[in-house]
């Protein structure tokens, strides 16, 4: 499937509403691309048959699709079709497909998928159902179609474009005017504004008890002076409009020239762009089908498929929608801690900003705490701030713990506050605060979770998770990956029970009145990390969990069994889920403590674009009844079963099958499982997953039932429905009992002949053998001995450069993850010595003269000498890479991370202060850029990302040498506070370090020498 990354929707003229509502985001969206299997990426129009298949006219022909194949129908293969280049379809009452292509009109029976040509030869821009039996066809002319005759409305004669129905009246357009005729033959006609002649005409739509007219100049409408008038679209631009539609839920949708815009009853305009689409998909059909959804199809980028889900996304209208921090308010409203502004949203939807961006400062607001009703602490990277309501201005509430990043707010059982962070644990408490007397004992005091239940304290730190009872501190989790993981989350349930989100060991548990740690990860049924919440629902006993990817929930009757066995989470938002707007799985970003929040019975999280929203009660929508279909049957020819036929008798030679059958589910078609089985030949049933073809060969002839039954995969087989289709395997002559009796008889009396000319041959042929196997035997030999000197030599060019005999990318690519993975294994250890591998990025400065002014033989001569040198500077377990040209890539393993900047600075100068002899007999001079990266980053979490963000870091501060003149030594250096999520997408790391190099959270330590 085309990997399209659907960026985030933004509002347009519409306030967060914190009630039920309908809004563009509560669309599921689901898309479809040639790389799926679509004919083509150019779909013009879509219906849906009578058996619920979906049908598509592309540039390519039609498609039939029932939710994860696309069958194709080409010119070629029917050949009443009457060009490939599909524009328009339409069913009619009686379940008729009418086919609109470029070079006339065709149909067909979606039952028997028999195509039927009609003598309408020009292009078909529109097709209506004037009454049963009656077709009216858009084509240049206007046409009629009665039992199967083609005739001309002879009423309009000119050029007709599009059409629509509306009651007993037929709206018709052309060039230069618009037509209602009624169905005894009346015409009235309007003229078209200037704007609107000679410009296409693309779809007439009656809503709003009104004709709307969508075209190329715009959106226009039939006044009550029965005037054709412009419509203001909700943009107030004015664009191209390609389709209309008014659905069943009240919706209503405009497709526009690179914009689709989405109004639902009794509130404003959504619209969607192609900025935030990421492509520019111009739909050129929108179609609503039996189940609902809503079907888009594109110009260029294929089919969406959009449905209403049960997971809202709330985004307050101008407002920083990066969200970070969520708190219930002493008023019942929810505070938001955006990214730049403080603000919370009120119970009737309306959003109240408290502080702005100029206000608030480049903060984070990592947890919060409601002193009284007034008042408001916040847990940031500067201390604690303190927040009076009516004001507009911060303090500082503790002065001693002003610049340090602070976590945790956390009241305790006695009226005090338990305030922790990376200087740390503290408590307050009758205006004094005091350091946790134990902090010395913790191995690192960046506190990150707390949780108290009566006299006991459990929290979290970078280093291992802890539990302070009766003035004695405990380190929980000894012997476990817990004792030593960062700790995300922290949650004690009412039976005692401790639960601990990790970063990178997923969730470990201890149950009541057991020091035992269970541990959930990704092996026993995680569905994904690292862990960032946790929420326990007492009513419904589950256990609520979001992660960056998404969010699921698991009963806590589950937990006792993580000791034996793998436990399923219930998926509420998965990693590949997405709603209409929004990036796959990209969920729960919130900072500090304050990532989830319980209000009006849902569970708030915050996003990189505003709020998810599910309902604490929330149950799996109904799922429909999913009905198997066979859909044919291949032998030595294609056999077409109908929706109702139950018998297929096969013609006489074929005994091979391929049963082919399918479920329609258009929702979640990657959760279908399907099983089949054969009656008369087998009796076990074959689970096959998602496979829909069932194959058997040399079947007997006889009477067969071939069943097939389909279900979700969390759903158990008892209560699936069957298809059934018996197939019919006639007898041929030669499987008679009287043919057999004839063979029998020859076979008898040839029997002795082939057993006395087998005793006869066995011998020699014995002896042939043996010497044929010693003989290939020899060969093999031979030819291994060549093979494997072949495969060394090869070895040896493929990862060595021709022209200076260094390594080259291919063998870099291939040892550095290798070196990674050693590194890995050994991190502590190298870490406590102060270890990295460092990669140097090396690019000599203005070679191109080199070349223009001495030649190519010259360049290869001062790149040979250049790798010379730097051969003799490093140590023998380090490697030196030609990257690309003048560029070199040096991978030290294993060094002293302080000595990473002196080596680079020693070979910017040993390359500056070198002279180059050149073949000719002259003598130059060269200098060179470096720019440096370790591995790991240093920074939070920085053996979380991967080395490639460290080569990318290497080139980008290789490259601000470049801007910077020249002739120097850069690296990126990175503010404490950053921390390894600003990297998890590496595709936009550039953009990453722009925003932090912006924001002062990074800086370049750039070095320059001139001679």
């Amino acid at each position: 499937m085309k990997n399209i990354v659907l960026l985030l929707l933004l509002v347009c003229f519409v306030r967060a509403q914190a009630a039920e509502q309908q809004s563009v985001y509560d669309f599921d969206i689901k898309h479809w691309g040639s790389s799926e299997g679509l004919a083509s990426n150019s779909v013009r129009s879509i219906s849906q048959d009578s058996q619920g298949y979906i049908w598509l006219a592309t540039q390519h022909g039609l498609d039939r699709f029932d939710g994860t194949q696309f069958e194709h129908f080409t010119k070629e293969t029917h050949h009443q079709l009457a060009s490939n280049g599909t524009t328009r379809l339409f069913r009619d009452s009686s379940g008729y497909m009418w086919v609109g292509t470029k070079s006339g009109l065709s149909g067909f029976d979606p039952i028997s998928l028999k195509f039927d040509r009609y003598q309408v030869l020009s292009e078909v821009s529109s097709i209506i159902e004037v009454r049963p039996g009656e077709i009216w066809v858009a084509a240049d002319n206007l046409f009629r179609i009665r039992d199967g005759k083609v005739s001309k409305v002879e009423q309009i004669r000119a050029s007709v474009s599009q059409l629509e129905l509306v009651n007993e009246h037929i709206w018709a357009s052309s060039a230069e005017s618009l037509f209602r005729v009624d169905l005894d033959g009346n015409v009235q006609s309007y003229s078209l504004p200037a704007e609107l002649m000679q410009t296409p005409i693309y779809d007439l739509y009656w809503s709003e008890n009104t004709l709307h007219i969508a075209g190329e100049a715009g959106l226009y409408h039939i006044d009550e002076a029965e005037q054709v008038k412009r419509c203001q679209l909700p943009d107030h631009n004015n664009t191209a409009v390609y389709k209309l539609l008014n659905d069943s839920l009240g919706n209503t949708w405009i497709s526009a020239h690179r914009k689709l815009f989405h109004r639902h009853p009794n509130q404003s305009w959504q619209h969607i762009n192609g900025d935030e689409l990421g492509s520019y998909p111009w739909f050129s059909d929108i179609f609503e089908d039996k189940d609902k959804n809503i079907w888009l199809s594109s110009f260029s980028d294929g089919i969406y498929r959009a449905s209403v889900g049960h997971i809202r996304r709330v985004v307050p209208s101008q407002t920083d929608p990066v969200i970070r921090s969520l708190g219930v308010t002493p008023a019942n409203t929810l505070l938001v801690a955006a990214q730049s502004e403080l603000g919370e949203l009120n119970a009737d939807g309306s959003y109240t900003e408290l502080l702005n961006s100029a206000q608030l400062g480049a903060i984070t607001v990592h947890d919060v705490y409601w002193p009284n009703a007034q008042q408001l602490w916040l847990a940031t990277d500067h201390g604690v701030l303190r927040y009076q309501r009516g004001k507009t201005e911060l303090s500082t509430q503790f002065a001693n713990l002003t610049g340090y990043t602070v976590r945790v707010l956390q009241p305790d059982n006695a009226d005090g506050l338990w305030i922790g962070g990376v200087m740390g644990l503290f408590h307050y408490n009758n205006n004094s605060l005091l350091p946790f007397a134990l902090n010395n004992e913790l191995e690192s005091r960046h506190i990150t979770a707390l949780q108290q239940q009566q006299q006991k304290v459990v929290f979290g730190t970078t280093r291992g998770l802890y539990q302070y009872q009766a003035q004695a501190l405990t380190r929980l989790g000894v012997g476990t990956a817990l004792y030593n993981s960062y700790i995300s989350a922290v949650l004690i349930l009412p039976d005692s029970t401790i639960i601990a989100a990790t970063l990178d060991d997923g969730i470990f548990v201890a149950l009541a009145n057991s020091t035992k740690w269970l541990q959930w990860h990704t092996a026993n049924g995680l569905p994904h990390s690292p862990v960032v919440s946790l929420a326990y629902d007492a009513d419904s006993e589950m256990l609520w969990v979001s992660s960056n990817k998404g969010i699921f929930r698991l009963n806590l009757a589950q937990l006792p069994l993580l000791a034996s066995q793998t436990v399923e989470a219930d998926e509420i938002l998965g990693p590949y889920d997405r709603q209409l707007g929004t990036v796959p799985g990209r969920c729960c970003n919130g900072a500090g403590q304050a990532k989830v929040a319980h209000w009006q019975q849902q569970y708030w999280y915050p996003t990189l674009k505003g709020l998810v929203a599910v309902p604490v009660k929330l149950e799996d929508k109904p799922e429909h009844v999913l009905q198997p279909v066979i859909k044919g049957v291949q032998g030595l020819r294609n056999y077409i079963v109908e929706s109702q036929q139950n018998s297929l008798v096969l013609d006489l030679d074929d005994r091979s099958l391929s049963v082919k059958y399918s479920a329609l589910e258009y929702i979640k078609p990657a959760a279908l499982q399907f099983r089949y089985r054969l009656k008369g030949f087998e009796q076990q049933w074959h689970d096959v997953g998602q496979r829909r073809e069932g194959v058997y060969t040399n079947l007997s002839p006889g009477r067969f039932v071939f069943q097939v039954q389909t279900r979700f995969d969390n759903s158990p087989w008892l209560h699936a429905k069957s298809a059934e289709l018996e197939l019919v395997i006639p007898k041929r002559f030669n499987e008679t009992l009287v043919y057999r009796g004839l063979w029998l008889i020859l076979l008898l009396f040839c029997l002795y002949g082939i057993l006395w000319l087998l005793r006869r041959n066995t011998i020699n042929q014995q002896q042939q053998l043996e010497r044929l196997v010693r003989q290939r035997t020899q060969e093999l030999e031979n030819s291994n001995l060549q093979l494997n000197e072949l495969n060394e030599q090869l070895a040896l060019q493929t990862h060595k450069d021709s022209l200076t005999g260094l390594r080259n990318r291919r063998f870099m690519f291939e040892q550095l993850p290798k070196d990674i993975e050693h590194f890995q294994r050994n991190r502590e250890f190298m870490q406590s010595q102060g270890k990295c591998i460092a990669l140097v990025h090396l690019d000599l400065d203005n070679f191109k003269q080199v070349n223009d002014q001495y030649g190519n033989s010259a360049g290869d001569s001062c790149i040979q000498q250049v790798a010379g040198l730097l051969i003799r500077e490093t140590r023998g377990s380090d490697y030196v890479v030609r990257f690309a040209g003048e560029e070199f890539i040096l991978v030290l393993r294993d060094i002293q991370t302080n000595l990473v900047a002196q080596f680079s600075h020693r070979l910017n100068e040993l390359v500056g202060e070198a002279v180059f002899n050149l073949p000719d007999g002259n003598r130059t001079r060269l200098t060179c850029s470096v720019g440096y990266a370790v591995y790991p980053l240093e920074l939070l979490g920085g053996q979380l990302i991967n080395w490639e963000i460290s080569l990318q870091l290497a080139e980008i501060a290789l490259y601000h040498v470049k801007h910077a003149g020249k002739n120097g030594v850069a690296t990126l250096k990175f503010d404490q506070q950053v921390d390894a999520f600003e990297f998890e997408d590496s595709s936009h790391i550039e953009a990453q370090i722009e925003r932090l190099l912006a924001a002062g959270l990074a800086h370049f330590e750039l070095e320059n020498t001139h001679f």
